[in-house]
């Protein structure tokens, strides 16, 4: 589930996920970016943690920065609900900062309902990026649509300072 790379990669692996279809068949569809560098169109953050979009990063790459205090979310959220018929998987990159480990579950809403029949646990690496690929059969998706993904500090404890970027569903 998690593979670390250089950010030369990363960035090289998602401009490819959009420029190309993900499968021969005319009726897949390509990978949507719901963050690269900064948000796109028709998507918003929300939740109740303390974030940055577009955070200067020391590597040229303009990332989430989230700190989380107990039980906080950051949350990807859009108003037309997103049809996950034909993809397999969310996909983003996150970097601990200098602490690392910091571990949040990652969950799917529409409204207010949980349609992810499970929270699957991510743990951020200290000092690098990570790519981290959920395949949507793991969240065991109890529809086919959503509007919100909830990152979630699950714990009595704060998570100082992560990132995330290149939020997509391919």
């Amino acid at each position: 589930m998690t593979s670390t790379f250089t950010r030369r990669h990363l960035v090289a692996g998602t401009a490819a996920l959009t420029l190309m279809p993900l499968r021969a068949q005319a009726q897949t569809p390509t990978a949507v970016l719901i963050y690269a560098d900064g948000l796109k169109n028709g998507w918003w953050i929300g939740g109740w943690s303390k974030f940055q979009p577009q955070f200067a990063f020391d590597d040229g790459s303009k990332p989430v920065a989230v700190t989380m205090a107990a039980w906080n979310a950051l949350t990807f959220q859009t108003s037309a609900p997103f049809d996950l018929t034909g993809y397999t998987t969310i996909t983003f990159i996150v970097h601990g900062g200098t602490k690392g480990k910091q571990t949040f579950k990652l969950s799917a809403k529409l409204g207010d309902k949980v349609v992810s029949g499970t929270e699957l646990g991510v743990t951020a690496p200290k000092g690098k990026w990570a790519r981290i690929d959920v395949r949507l059969k793991d969240l065991k998706m109890k529809d086919t649509k959503f509007d919100t993904l909830m990152f979630n500090n699950a714990s009595a404890e704060e998570l100082s300072e992560y990132y995330i970027n290149y939020v997509l569903i391919q």
